[in-house]
């Protein structure tokens, strides 16, 4: 198991160097140059250069991917070219609220979605079944921004449940009642997503399982409906399951872009899309780096799960 995650280990800090140096190149690449938020408008070409020069714009495009390297290695994510802040500082302190609408989402989502799709294969080809995979259907063709919209005029403008937006009320303290109100709509709105396809794959997955001859042998044996359907039956469904899991992690982050845009979540996905009209460089390549290292955490984790689910992985990695 040692030598098994340390092989993905390695792997993954070569895909993660590949990572950054061709977002470097795309985003340097891009229409812009982050020295015009230096100077005034009216500013002379030879103080254009100037300032190109004093913040290091001016080097070969491979010299200066070497030294954010370098600084990346030492813990310097370099100075925000808009903010004139530390990009690290700034990272830490929008991370918070998009792992926490992440995270929750991510759990409320495979909470409904594994029991549904359970059920859903248990009772396969009744009204039940029908209704879930229908409406999971519905939920993934849905788009996030058209959802998002929906939910906020039905419920916080028409019905005036929650708020349009934003984590807590002006002027407050931001309690855990009050955050979790204004959680719901954005996490019902990516949970939504998540759960629809989820579901899907779940109840394709149990039924293929309970076509295997060892659960007609269980039955056989008059073990308990139960038994069956949760040590053997979702246990050995688990590989397929775990993947989509796996890539659920990179389709929320891109995903978390749209939806805090919409909800006026203080997140990294606001964080990406001011960058983006900045040309704010340091601050882009710092939430490409963090995107990238949570989308190989979750491959590592996923095969750690395959290992841990699936003893034959194990045997043939020693």
């Amino acid at each position: 198991m040692k030598k098994y995650l340390v092989k993905r280990f390695l792997v993954g800090m070569m895909v993660l160097l590949l990572i950054t140096f061709l977002s470097f190149l795309i985003i340097n690449f891009s229409p812009g140059d982050p020295a015009t938020l230096y100077v005034s408008s009216d500013a002379t070409d030879a103080q254009l250069e100037q300032t190109r020069e004093n913040l290091g714009l001016n080097e070969p495009l491979l010299v200066r991917y070497g030294y954010w390297l370098k600084n990346f290695i030492q813990g310097d994510l370099g100075i925000s070219f808009a903010t004139r802040q530390p990009v690290a500082n700034m990272i830490l302190e929008r991370a918070s609220p998009t792992f926490l609408l992440m995270g929750t989402s991510l759990v409320v989502a495979y909470l409904i979605a594994i029991p549904l799709g359970v059920y859903s294969a248990v009772n396969q080809k009744s009204w039940i079944d029908y209704f879930i995979t229908g409406t999971s259907f519905l939920g993934v063709s849905i788009p996030n921004f058209f959802l998002g919209l929906m939910f906020i005029y039905v419920f916080a403008v028409q019905l005036e449940w929650f708020p349009t937006g934003g984590m807590q009320e002006l002027g407050s303290d931001g309690g855990f009642m009050e955050r979790i109100h204004h959680l719901i709509l954005p996490v019902l709105v990516i949970g939504t997503t998540i759960s629809a396809n989820m579901i899907r794959y779940v109840r394709s997955s149990m039924i293929e399982v309970f076509g295997e001859n060892y659960l007609r042998t269980a039955k056989a044996k008059g073990l308990k409906p139960q038994k069956i359907i949760f040590r053997h039956g979702v246990r050995n469904a688990l590989i397929p399951i775990i993947t989509i899991i796996g890539t659920d992690i990179p389709k929320l982050i891109g995903g978390a872009i749209v939806t805090e845009q919409i909800f006026q979540w203080p997140g990294l996905g606001a964080l990406t899309i001011s960058s983006i009209q900045a040309r704010d460089y340091n601050v882009l390549m710092a939430i490409t780096l963090l995107s990238a290292v949570a989308v190989l955490f979750a491959n590592i984790l996923t095969d750690v799960f395959y290992a841990a689910a699936d003893p034959r992985i194990r045997l043939s990695e020693n």
